[in-house]
This record gives structure tokens, C-alpha cells and sequence, in this order.
């Protein structure tokens, strides 16, 4: 006949060795989790990069057509300031400058803590002053044109467009220098790791 017995109580069978698999586990998931973040931080620090990368030859490309905007524009203020220097009618400008690519695209970019990036953020942020200023001219020059040839209140508008556009060429001139400046900064619109057409 067998006679069963019972075990005597172990603390290391009943308590230490089990402490110690979980604590055996704990370590092996706490490094699981550090590496598998530490690999998420990499790949997210890598779409940053390529976001950022990519938003500026975006903005290089906004930038050539923006140049491009600004040359004809000045060109413009200068055919309207001969204008109406000879007593023609005054100008009514298209004050929408090519921002689109800036102002939805931002948004995207993680990382702005770069003097580029800043740099290029305080360009776009001043650009808003030109504007104001077509603005202002497009307002004299409505007022202007609404008053006959010849009455004081159409010379007192013309000195004020007149005004208006010397500072706008002045503007003009000084947004052209820095945005060639600032182009010339940022990356070319082709990336350079692709290839070209055989």
C-alpha cells in the first residue's frame, strides 16, 4: 500500500524560483520593448528627415516660380509707375503671390528647429508685408481711376500710387535679393540619387 506524503514547504521551490523566472522575464521584456522603441524612434527620426528633405526641394521649386512671380511683377510696377506718371489709368494688381506649397506643406515638417528652416519660415511670414502693400496701391489706384482728369483729388491719388509703387519696387527688389539668397541654400529641385531620363 502506498501512503502518500505530503511535501514539506520549499521557499526556494514554492517562492524563489519563480521570483526569479519573473523577474527573468520582466528584464527580457523591458530590453524587448527598449530595442522595439528604439527602432521606432530610428524609422520615425528617418520620415522626419526625408519630410523635411523633401519640404525644402518643394520650397526650392515654389521658390523658382515664386522668383520668376516676382520679376514679372516688378516689371509690372515699373510699366505702371510710367503709366501713371503720364496721367494714365492706375493699376490693379493680382496681390496672390505663390505660397500654396509653404502653406500646406508645413504642417508635415516635425522638425523647424534649423536656421534653414527658420529662415525659410521668416521669408514666407514677410512675404505677407508685399501683399499688404499691392494691396494698398490696388486701393489709391480704385480711387484714382474713379475721379476725373485733371481734379485735385485724382493728382492728390496719384501722388500716393506713385508712392505706393516705389516702395513696392523697393519691396520687390529686397524680396528678390533674399529669396536668390535662400535659394540658393536649399537643395536643387531634382534629387541628385535618382537617375535621370537614358
Amino acid at each position: 500500500m502506498f501512503i502518500e506524503t505530503e511535501t514539506p514547504f520549499s521557499w526556494l521551490r514554492e517562492v524563489l524560483v519563480p521570483a526569479i523566472f519573473v523577474l527573468i522575464g520582466s528584464v527580457l521584456g523591458f530590453f524587448a520593448t527598449l530595442l522595439t522603441d528604439n527602432r521606432k524612434a530610428k524609422r520615425d527620426d528617418l520620415k522626419a528627415k526625408r519630410a523635411k528633405e523633401s519640404f525644402l526641394r518643394a520650397i526650392g521649386m515654389e521658390l523658382d516660380a515664386l522668383g520668376n512671380q516676382l520679376d514679372s511683377s516688378l516689371y509690372e510696377v515699373k510699366d505702371s509707375a510710367r503709366r501713371v506718371g503720364s496721367g494714365g489709368v492706375g493699376p490693379n494688381f493680382a496681390a496672390a503671390l505663390r505660397t500654396s506649397v509653404f502653406t500646406h506643406q508645413i504642417g508635415s515638417v516635425r522638425d523647424v528647429d534649423d536656421p534653414l528652416m527658420i529662415e525659410v519660415i521668416h521669408f514666407y511670414s514677410d512675404l505677407g508685408t508685399l501683399e499688404q502693400i499691392f494691396e494698398g496701391v490696388n486701393n489709391h489706384s480704385a480711387e484714382y481711376n474713379r475721379f476725373p482728369q485733371g481734379s485735385d483729388d485724382r493728382a492728390m491719388f496719384r501722388s500716393r500710387i506713385t508712392s505706393g509703387l516705389t516702395v513696392l519696387q523697393e519691396q520687390i527688389s529686397g524680396f528678390g535679393r533674399r529669396l536668390r539668397a535662400l535659394r540658393a541654400k536649399l537643395p536643387p529641385a531634382e534629387d541628385p540619387s535618382t537617375p535621370g531620363p537614358a
